[in-house]
């Protein structure tokens, strides 16, 4: 009796440790666009240049319920960068500067963190793909191309608190195929991709 006992323990432990793992799908890793060793390099209306180094793509699971012992975790495939260039890792600040995630709820969202010379995206919350069904996509034409599919993102209502700061960004000009190609800040100054 007690053997059964501590197998009926066991398993039943055994199924209340498996957790639900959201993974990401096909059309969800579409949303990257990022092979993870790019280099973006933007100038500004002001004639200024600021690069970004794309320093890694990588694929992980997030554990936001690791305390609980089925928690659900999530699949996410994120992109990391600097301003510091590609052999120099170990100087100043590395950071995740887009990501593709399939979230807790099982929805797949995009969060951003642009963080340029003088230039912050501040939005708090991710942006739920599927509400971007309901957004037309717009032509964007920069002095160095033209895109077709381009989201606008804006800051949610978190981030409109940080507009006081010099370096507010008030829209993303996302495109699915390339990524970033253009950021606003407030007063007129805007970047655009180069290349």
């Amino acid at each position: 009796m007690k053997k059964q006992l501590i197998l009926f323990l066991l398993s039943l432990l055994f199924l209340v440790s498996c957790g639900q793992t959201n993974k990401l799908s096909e059309e969800d890793y579409s949303w990257m666009p990022y092979k993870g060793d790019e280099t973006l390099v933007f100038k500004s209306n002001l004639e200024e240049t600021d690069t970004l180094f794309i320093l890694k793509k990588d694929t992980l699971l997030a554990y936001p319920e690791a305390q609980a012992l089925n928690g659900i975790k999530y699949e996410e495939v994120s992109v990391f960068c600097n301003h510091f260039g590609r052999n120099n890792r170990n100087t100043g600040r590395s950071y995740y500067f887009f990501k593709v995630q399939r979230a807790k709820d099982n929805r797949t969202e995009l969060a951003f963190d642009l963080s340029a010379e003088g230039a912050g995206f501040y939005r708090i919350s991710s942006v739920k793909i599927d509400s971007l069904s309901n957004v037309n996509l717009v032509s964007v034409e920069t002095s160095y191309g033209k895109y077709d599919d381009v989201y606008i993102i804006y800051p949610d209502d978190y981030g409109k608190d940080f507009y006081n700061r010099s370096n507010f960004v008030s829209k993303l000009y996302w495109s699915k195929t390339r990524g970033l190609v253009r950021y606003d800040k407030k007063g007129g100054v805007y970047w655009e991709l180069m290349k």
